[in-house]
């Protein structure tokens, strides 16, 4: 064949095989073009984060306290809901929810732009989630899903132990920085100390979508991990019970309130509304029970609190968790520390060498003594214008005889003023955790104030205004190792000192929190008892005050308050408490602080518990009879109504 023929087929299979690849292109990438376009649009990915559980927190018995439980939930993805069109779809979202649009609105808001709102504040039943369901095509960005919801199961029970969560503030996100803005976190109590382990690891879900939000099919998911569940050393059926006592000593301390503005003797006296109480394990530090009045709803929060109600129970100041926030003096309850300092130190009033040797407990102090700073000082005991006999250390911490504890004072003014010893009080007070945080495991614990010399000049150089001209002075002192003055503590610091001292020195830190579990029950971490330091105590300087606190009991200040009891009465010991009232700047009159701190067994002390009640009188009359109710409880006694005892220490 002729080359130039072989070139010509050449040609022509050449010619036709480009034609038909250009047919096929033309055909590609032209007919076939929307179709392709369809295709595409088909392959828009949504990944989307699945909400992960938030693990549950259980009393020590595993009784369920907060759990999560799925609920059905509006969801609002704005990346997948034009902005055109999003006023239109709030409307009309919002009269299916029967809420106003300005709701609804405020929530998608508050989720940012291109995340997605969980409108767990309104929540829904399955025909309304049908509703949505149904009407989707002209919702697009909406879905429903079942979300799990913070529930807890207890009210408003322990709620300050147990707190609550919120969506992440500003602060929150700038302090843990890896937080999603929009998962719950943890605000108040268990719930924010505990965070880490409640929070569970969230899943995720892939969707192939159209452009206009619609779901196509799902493509891949990963589950959620539930989070940790946070037992507590908490007892429920003992927190019920502490909870109703502590009530009761509100309304106790205010019908004495209206008895004495009847027959004239106060008229001025601001009802009582707040009081706290605890009961905590002496030899570990775990708490049993730890109870704040007022309290709040932990699930209000939930979804958003409305401004109203967040407003009133500011007001009430419901979220002060008093057990670990409430400051106040801690009055003749401190004069346990003062007796151990004299026991330990042996400082005893002048003239006396031993606990043994008595004073005279006098109506007052001479109105002539002159202390070393020049200030005269005219003080009275509680019981006058009576004297209270002849008392040594013993009987003082039995009838509360300030002139004993007073002299005292005096003695380490005349021996130690302006040398390291002046303060040996106080190192006994700050080594027991008064004027320090105890490390309890919640957050915003307050620390307490114990005066002394270096604290004045702290505060003459940078806060004169809490302090006279004159610095530290004898007076100070004396006001000091009564529980007054230049003193404030926590309840939780008083029971820690108490059971420090009756434990034999051990310094533990208290503790809410008993274990970590998974939510398949396996242990992460258990919460050993941890000594945080510990005290050189003689032994016979706490059986003495074992005995000494039996006899207050028996005997003493509060002896009104548990006669009556039987065989378990001799197992308690104790010692009230009254601070002083006062009238502040204002021209408003403060009732009196009535605290009482007690352990029982006194003779292997298993408990210590304490209630104090903010303005609440006489703690002989108001917080002995409180404490009595608790210990019955603890015992397993019939708890009896409470019934006023001695009014002492005013």
């Amino acid at each position: 064949m002729r080359s130039g023929l072989r070139i010509g087929i050449l040609a022509l299979v050449f010619t036709g095989c480009f034609s038909l690849l250009l047919v096929r292109l033309w055909f590609v990438q032209l007919a076939l073009g929307p179709e392709w376009l369809r295709l595409a649009d088909q392959n828009i990915v949504s990944v989307e984060s699945v909400a992960a559980p938030r693990g549950g927190i259980v009393d020590r018995y595993g009784i369920p306290l907060a759990n999560s439980i799925p609920e059905l939930v509006v969801e609002v993805d704005r990346a997948a809901l034009p902005v055109e069109v999003e006023n239109d779809v709030i409307q009309r979202l919002a009269a299916i929810l029967d809420v106003q649009p300005v709701e609804i609105r405020a929530e998608v808001e508050r989720a940012g732009s291109g995340h997605t709102a969980a409108l767990t504040e309104f929540r829904i039943d399955a025909e309304t989630a049908y509703l949505v369901l149904e009407e989707r095509p002209s919702l697009p960005g909406v879905s429903v899903r079942a979300l799990p919801v913070r529930g807890y199961l207890r009210g408003d029970l322990m709620s300050h132990v147990l707190g609550h969560i919120g969506l992440p503030s500003p602060d929150d996100l700038e302090r843990i920085p890896r937080l999603d803005a929009n998962t719950p976190v943890g605000k108040l109590g268990v719930e924010r100390e505990y965070d880490d382990f409640l929070q569970g690891t969230p899943g995720t879900v892939a969707y192939r979508v159209t452009p206009e939000g619609f779901i196509l099919e799902e493509i891949g998911y990963s589950e959620p991990v539930e989070g940790a569940t946070v037992r507590l050393t908490l007892d429920v059926a003992v927190q019920e019970a502490v909870e109703e006592i502590l009530v009761e000593a509100i309304d106790l301390s205010n019908t004495l309130k209206e008895e004495r503005s009847v027959t004239g003797s106060k008229t001025d006296l601001r009802p009582a509304e707040r009081a706290a109480a605890l009961v905590m394990e002496v030899e570990t530090g775990a708490i049993l029970a730890m109870a704040s009045h007022p309290s709040f709803e932990p699930e209000a929060f939930v979804g958003g609190i409305d401004v109203d109600t967040f407003g009133e129970l500011s007001d009430q100041q419901a979220f002060n968790n008093l057990v670990i926030q409430g400051l106040k003096p801690p009055a003749s309850t401190f004069k346990v520390i003062t007796y151990l300092t004299a026991m330990e130190e042996g400082i005893f009033p002048s003239g006396v060498s031993s606990p043994d040797e008595p004073i005279e407990c006098s109506p007052q102090l001479s109105a002539d003594f002159v202390l070393a700073d020049a200030s005269k000082l005219v003080w009275r005991n509680w019981t006058y214008p009576n004297g209270d006999g002849q008392q040594n250390l013993h009987d003082a911490l039995r009838r509360s005889c300030n002139i004993y504890f007073w002299e005292i004072a005096l003695s380490i003014w005349d021996e130690y003023a302006r040398t390291e010893q002046e303060g040996v009080v106080q190192d006994w007070a700050r080594g027991l955790s008064l004027g320090r945080r105890t490390q309890v495991d919640l957050p915003f614990e307050n620390e307490g104030i114990v005066g002394d010399r270096q604290l004045f000049e702290e505060w003459s150089e940078n806060q004169p205004w809490r302090v006279r001209a004159e610095g530290w002075l004898g007076g100070d002192l004396m006001n000091l190792v009564v529980g007054q003055g230049p003193i404030l503590t926590t309840p939780l610091q008083m029971a820690v000192a108490y059971a420090s001292i009756l434990n034999g020195g051990n310094v533990y830190q208290p503790r809410v929190a008993g274990s970590i579990e998974s939510p398949t029950g396996e242990s992460i971490r258990t919460m050993e008892p941890r000594v945080l330091r510990t005290l050189d105590i003689d032994r016979a300087t706490i059986e003495s005050l074992k005995t000494d606190l039996a006899s207050v009991v028996r005997s003493g200040t509060a002896r009104r308050a548990f006669e009556d009891m039987g065989p378990v009465g001799e197992l308690i010991g104790g010692k009230t408490g009254t601070a002083q009232a006062f009238t502040d700047q204002e021209g408003i009159f403060h009732d009196s602080t009535a605290w009482f701190v007690g352990v029982a067994p006194i003779d292997t002390p298993r408990w210590v518990v304490v209630v104090m009640v903010d303005e609440g009188g006489s703690g002989g009359a108001v917080a002995a009879p409180a404490a009595r109710a608790i210990f019955q409880y603890l015992f397993g006694e019939p708890v009896t109504p409470l019934v006023a005892g001695e009014d002492t220490e005013r």
